[in-house]
């Protein structure tokens, strides 16, 4: 356990190291290219987001799974997958390319969607390599491609920053996600073996039916998290759609710690398995405070000093500053009730109820999107954050429930209200 933790605290120290770095000069392009290109760029990201789950298809929780359970597997399971990566890459980027069109982007747009797909397909890579390492619980070696990308990003963007402009900004993603993917791949094979492809129909029927699960709910996850910009930009346009993004960026990074912590335990619990054991209550225990206190404490700077977070937008007016402002306080909520839930859904997927929260989240996505039609008229950038907070709620509420009913130990009441009311408190 003393091992676990000092790996925790490598992972968090790799990423407070770059991530920051990467938010503050993502803020200063958006200042320095504008909200309307920022924001028509944010769109598309949002759809690159969706295809991520496409392309990855489960993949990257089904290899963590079974390379912590039985890492002699390696050779025939990264023939497998990878083979299936390849494809599933080659039509996603078909399929992305067809939905821009008939979501009426054209020309320019239209490039700008196949080159930001493919940055985001990239990161899909990265995670993709990072599977193994967090299987076979190498929590070092992720840390550092965890924070290689962002790293990237940043410095391309200090090298280009006198002639930066909305096109060098995508080209700059791209060229990033492309070299990263490219480092964890040749890191993987050097560590674990140089694989082949597989031919085999029946061996990747087999395994593209045991991803299928996490795929749904990867993809029903990710089409809750970038509904509301879609519904944004489409319905109000990429002006408003640029302000909502100008206030997610900081709700996004805070939800990016979540990223770094909760692979790692998903990799710890699906080890450890489903039989009571000393250690497996103390683990989620453990991840319940970790996941949960540290976006109660930024939840409450949201809302108590937001315009700190938006200082770089030197080029906005008041107005704008204002505006938001007030999102990035409502964005507290769902920041604060997703911290405090997320831990039981890394659980119940780690352990083999990826149905249940498949369905969960199917349900807190039709929530998130009827919430929005009904408030973006009157509330814009705020609606979009009501709706995004209503399906975090309804998603943690069926994840405890669900964690009540198959747990092999009681699920811990005395830290979730304790948190629960911290959060009230904290946020009022």
């Amino acid at each position: 356990m003393k091992t676990f933790h000092r790996d925790i605290i490598i992972t968090l120290i790799a990423n407070l190291i770059t991530k920051p770095l990467w938010i503050l000069a993502d803020n200063l392009v958006q200042n320095r290219i504008g909200h309307t290109s920022y924001g028509l760029i944010g769109a598309l990201l949002g759809l690159g987001q969706w295809a991520i789950a496409i392309g990855d298809w489960g993949l990257y929780a089904l290899i963590t799974r079974e390379m912590a359970q039985q890492p002699r597997l390696y050779p025939s399971l990264i023939a497998s997958t990878l083979t299936l990566k390849v494809w599933l890459t080659l039509f996603t980027l078909l399929l992305f390319l067809g939905l821009g069109w008939i979501l009426g982007y054209r020309e320019k747009q239209l490039l700008w969607l196949f080159a930001l797909v493919l940055y985001q397909l990239s990161i899909s890579y990265i995670q993709f390599f990072r599977a193994y390492f967090q299987g076979t619980q190498q929590f070092r070696i992720d840390a550092l491609l965890s924070a290689v990308e962002k790293a990237i990003v940043v410095l391309l963007i200090f090298l280009a920053w006198q002639f930066l402009k909305d096109d060098i900004y995508v080209s700059i993603l791209v060229l990033a996600g492309i070299t990263s993917a490219s480092l964890a791949g040749v890191w993987v094979w050097r560590r674990y073996g140089i694989p082949r492809w597989e031919r085999n129909t029946q061996v990747l029927w087999q395994v593209f039916r045991h991803m299928t699960p996490f795929a749904l709910l990867s993809y029903a996850s990710a089409v809750n998290e970038r509904l509301n910009q879609i519904l944004l930009e489409r319905w109000l346009g990429a002006y408003e759609n640029g302000l909502y993004c100008g206030a997610y960026r900081w709700f996004s990074a805070a939800m990016m710690y979540l990223w770094i912590v909760m692979p790692l335990f998903f990799a710890r619990f699906a080890q450890l398995g489903p039989q009571r054991s000393p250690e497996l209550p103390r683990t989620f225990v453990w991840g319940h405070l970790v996941a949960a206190l540290p976006l109660i404490l930024v939840g409450g700077i949201f809302i108590g000093e937001p315009k700190l977070f938006l200082v770089l937008f030197t080029h906005s007016t008041p107005q704008e500053i204002d505006q938001m402002s007030q999102i990035l306080q409502v964005m507290s909520v769902p920041l604060m009730i997703n911290g405090i839930f997320i831990i039981y859904s890394t659980y119940l997927t780690a352990l083999g109820y990826e149905w249940v929260a498949f369905w969960w989240v199917v349900g807190s996505a039709l929530l998130n999107g009827i919430t929005c039609l009904l408030s973006l008229p009157a509330l814009k950038g705020v609606g979009a954050t009501l709706g995004l907070a209503a399906s975090y709620l309804l998603q943690g509420i069926g994840f405890t429930f669900h964690f009540a009913k198959v747990s092999p130990f009681l699920p811990p009441t005395h830290v979730l209200v304790r948190l629960g009311v911290l959060g009230i408190a904290y946020g009022g």
